[in-house]
């Protein structure tokens, strides 16, 4: 087997490694956005982005050795740019059979999170747009007029204190 290949499949593997932890991540997040749970979304922020610059750089490397295999095995290059699935096309038969199960895989996981990313960001403006509807409601409450039995009516916060309400449990 001609070394670039075993070099390949192992970056297609920590790529592969790479986003699946990603995807996992997601799924943390999710459930820290639906328990709003901002210091376990904050987290899986943090972690999520060295994850990320970690796959960025496993993915220069491995457009780089394609880059090296395209000159040394003197492939044809039909556009400005190189694409997997071109130089798939370009290898003999028993590479192309070897990279291609980790290249679908690699596609899958990373439109998988795709899918993830944007189903968490829905649910996140989601929130925010409720936490917003809310705090407007609650401001909105604040201005309506009270009345009392020996005044004329007025507006809380002018003249009397609006009630607290505490939650025992927090």
């Amino acid at each position: 087997m001609l070394d670039w290949v075993e070099s390949l499949r192992s970056l297609f593997t920590s790529e592969i490694d790479c986003y699946t932890r990603l995807l996992e991540l997601e799924g943390k997040k999710r459930i820290a956005i639906h328990g709003a749970d901002g210091k376990s979304l904050e987290l899986c922020v943090k972690e999520s982005y060295h994850i990320m610059v970690e796959a960025s750089e496993l993915e220069r490397i491995r457009m780089k050795t394609i880059e090296d295999v395209y000159e040394k095995e003197k492939f044809e290059k039909g556009e400005s740019f190189i694409t997997l699935s071109h130089f798939l096309n370009q290898l003999d038969r028993e590479s192309n059979f070897k990279l291609k199960g980790f290249a679908l895989e690699l596609k899958t996981i990373v439109s998988q999170l795709k899918e993830a990313i944007i189903i968490n960001e829905k649910l996140l403006k989601t929130r925010k747009d409720f936490l917003k509807h809310t705090t407007q409601a609650l401001e909105e409450q604040t201005k309506e007029k009270v009345y009392t039995s020996h005044k004329q009516p007025t507006r809380r916060g002018q003249s009397q204190k609006a009630a607290v309400i505490l939650n025992a449990t927090a």
